[in-house]
């Protein structure tokens, strides 16, 4: 039973390796035309007859007029929002900031950041960071949170809160 199996299987294998090694190649060309001798025409002849025209292609031509483009992000940053004179710490996404260390001074939490150029800074709460326009709310022992201004679909200003956390030893 088991070798009538095994038959069947490499069977099959074999007609669906040859059944698709056989496809028809469809290939389109355009109609040949006859050309006669120079000799062999008369002008007479070549006046009366109709010309022979080249065929029409149907196809699909992309108009991008009124749409837009496919390729572009559907996440919109307004560029005229942006202060022209941002410092090194509104620059980036705050996505690509890491919390390296967080120290108490005194009555309050400070952290040290590293941005993706590779330099570090020291900031503390109130301060303003990444391009999105985000501020530090509040500094704990072990964590960020920065809230962003994000616009939505409709056009609204709604508050998005993002949480920085310090790498620990269970991560790597």
């Amino acid at each position: 039973m088991k070798k009538i199996f095994n038959n069947l299987i490499i069977l099959f294998t074999l007609l669906l390796m040859f059944g698709c090694a056989q496809q028809e190649q469809i290939k389109v060309t355009a109609p040949q035309k006859t050309l006669k001798p120079a000799h062999e025409t008369k002008t007479g002849d070549a006046m009366s007859q109709p010309k022979e025209s080249t065929p029409s292609v149907i196809g699909y031509e992309y108009n991008p007029q009124g749409r837009r483009d496919p390729f572009s992000s559907l996440i919109v940053r307004d560029v005229s929002d942006k202060k022209k004179d941002a410092g090194p710490l509104e620059q980036d996404d705050i996505k690509t900031i890491r919390l390296i260390a967080i120290v108490w001074s005194g009555n309050q939490y400070n952290a040290m950041i590293t941005l993706p150029d590779g330099k570090s800074y020291t900031v503390k709460k109130g301060m303003r960071i990444g391009m999105d326009g985000g501020t530090i709310e509040s500094i704990t022992k072990d964590s960020i949170v920065v809230r962003q201004l994000i616009k939505d679909k409709t056009g609204a200003l709604k508050p998005k809160d993002i949480i920085l956390r310090l790498r620990t030893e269970e991560q790597g």
